[in-house]
């Protein structure tokens, strides 16, 4: 336990001694200052003792507290944490790898009667102490500002630093796989951030493609609806054709006369119900298609690490137990996509209804720390084997 004791001991000194660390508390204590330095009153957005005139974030239109929240969940949470503060610290801890398996740094530690994998894990957790500490000062700060500036303590905050921590662990265990093998700062910078793009690339694709199969699901069902309805109306019309074809060879002369004239409706209503039916047949085509293409990127998202989930999902919690607003959506009740008119609030209700039980927050964390289980697991299995 000791040896361990010393070895984050001596880690934690030599991220101290890096001048990327103090960079990042820097920084962090700008956009902090910052955010403290924002306001509004009742005539608009105030910046230190200046007022701008903007009604829309006036005190009067949104409370003082909601406005330090707001700001705090989209520029803190979507843009600093999620992005910024995440690319700083993988530059920062890119070389504690590469170092550590340097000639004279794993010589002098393999000499001591440690073992690998404890030696591998310490690396790590004093990677992930690094970042902590950058999420755990922005956050008390941000929470002091909110409660100070805007009169209302948030702690459900806080949740912010153990997912964002949980967040960077997903990349910094593929930036450590890779400087561990090639020994490389360059390559592991260069390969986490390949892989971070690809990532992002899925999980857009999820989305995306879920939205396209959920919209036309609901265009396919409406069609659904339009040829069952077409085929009552041919089926009604045609049992009057049969009545009125009667009526005429017993001598009506009234249906005999109206007879030309429902002859060409029906024909006009079995084209229509004909043309609709293919319709139909080409948007069910197009529904499997997309069902196919949203199940491939669905198994490929669950293989990876839910980055931008992740964030989402600390977004949500915000919402719900912060208090923390999201931007409000069009006043629209509309969108058009894919040649159909689908109502906003039908289609946001199954679009959250299909995240909430495909995209849990289970899913979104068990599947990621799995698979960054399985590459800490191959980096162990890597270190252990190689030669110094």
């Amino acid at each position: 336990m000791r040896q361990t004791v010393a070895l984050f001991v001596d880690a934690y000194r030599e991220l101290n001694h890096r001048r990327l660390f103090w960079v990042t508390i820097v920084l962090s204590g700008l956009v902090v200052a910052a955010f403290a330095a924002i306001g509004n009153d009742e005539e608009g957005l105030t910046i230190l003792h200046w007022s701008i005139p903007f009604p829309f974030v006036s005190t009067n239109f949104i409370p003082r507290a909601d406005f330090y929240k707001f700001t705090f969940a989209q520029l803190g949470v979507g843009y600093w944490l999620a992005w910024i503060a995440m690319i700083i610290g993988l530059v920062s801890t890119a070389s504690i790898f590469p170092d550590f398996v340097d000639r004279g740094s794993i010589d002098l530690m393999l000499s001591k009667p440690i073992g690998r994998a404890r030696l591998f894990f310490t690396k790590f957790l004093t990677g992930l102490m690094f970042a902590g500490l950058q999420v755990t000062v922005f956050t008390l700060a941000s929470f002091l500002v909110i409660g100070l500036r805007g009169g209302d303590w948030e702690p459900w905050i806080f949740i912010a630093v153990p997912l964002v921590l949980v967040f960077y662990s997903y990349l910094f265990a593929v930036q450590a796989a890779i400087g561990l093998v090639t020994g490389s700062v360059i390559a592991s910078v260069i390969g986490v951030f390949l892989f971070w793009f690809v990532v992002s690339l899925v999980q857009t694709g999820d989305g995306v493609t879920l939205a396209w199969r959920i919209t036309n699901e609901i265009t396919s069902e409406r069609r659904i609806v339009r040829v069952e309805k077409q085929e009552s109306r041919v089926a009604d019309l045609s049992a009057r054709l049969v009545d009125l074809r009667i009526a005429a060879g017993e001598g009506d002369a009234d249906a005999a006369d109206r007879l030309p004239e429902l002859e060409l409706e029906l024909v006009d209503k079995r084209a229509r119900l004909d043309t609709i039916t293919l319709e139909l047949a080409d948007e069910i085509e197009t529904l499997e298609q997309s069902r196919s293409i949203n199940d491939w990127f669905h198994l490929a998202n669950t293989c990876l690490p839910k980055t931008s989930e992740t964030i989402d999902l600390l977004a949500r919690l915000l919402e719900d137990h912060a208090g923390l607003m999201r931007p409000t959506p069009p006043s629209d009740d509309t969108v058009r996509q894919f040649g159909e008119l689908v109502g906003r609030g039908e289609f946001q209700d199954r679009y959250d209804a299909e995240l909430d039980a495909s995209h849990g927050p289970g899913w979104i964390l068990g599947t990621s720390l799995g698979f960054e289980a399985l590459i800490l697991g191959f980096a162990v299995w890597r270190f252990q084997r190689r030669d110094f």
